[in-house]
């Protein structure tokens, strides 16, 4: 029997807003992509702060920091119906975590900002840890954290290659495409 639910946070909770902004703003964005994405996984990692992550884009797209803070900030939208669904499951007896590539202080801040502080049992986040999924250690160390076995969780990503990563290390894996696919999906697990 699952236990626990580990979500991913940006890309099932929340949309994906720098990347979003990113395709939105910039003109040439395909020819700048790859160079996005690198800086995207170095504050992942933990190696680059809001602020240099900030700075980086600019340099790299002509956009003010003030532009693009504002812009960022704008892309967040959240699944409502997935918080009131991972609620009951929460209701249901479910611990319900996340684990997302990201920095403390951006993922916390828009988790915080969102109101969604109480939702989680335990944030996991990639840039405290400085492994980034799909790396597999960061789904043992959720698990450490968490106090449970493979076989007692659950992972939801939108990601492929992260749901198949903790496949391979024993975690049930579902890829997030919406909350009623996910809905019909997880009472499937349930049995």
């Amino acid at each position: 029997m699952y236990k626990a639910v580990i979500f991913d946070f940006f890309g099932v909770f929340c949309a994906p807003i720098a990347t979003n902004w990113f395709k939105k703003t910039v003109p040439d964005y395909k020819g700048k992509l790859a160079a996005f994405q690198a800086l995207c996984t170095q504050s992942d990692l933990g190696k680059l702060s809001r602020a240099g992550f900030n700075a980086k884009v600019s340099e790299l797209t002509g956009v003010p920091i003030d532009e693009i803070v504002r812009g960022i900030e704008s892309e967040t939208v959240i699944d409502s119906a997935l918080v009131a669904y991972t609620q009951e499951l929460k209701t249901k007896g479910y611990r319900i975590a996340c684990l997302s590539n990201g920095s403390r202080e951006w993922t916390l801040q828009v988790i915080n900002d969102q109101e969604l502080g109480g939702l989680y049992e335990e944030v996991i986040l990639s840039g405290d840890l400085g492994i980034v999924k799909p790396d597999p250690r960061i789904y043992i160390q959720t698990l450490d954290k968490l106090g449970l076995t493979a076989s007692q969780a659950v992972f939801v990503d939108d990601r492929k290659a992260n749901t198949d990563a903790a496949e391979a290390c024993g975690i049930r894996s579902l890829v997030f495409s919406d909350t009623p696919t996910f809905k019909k999906e997880f009472r499937v697990l349930e049995g």
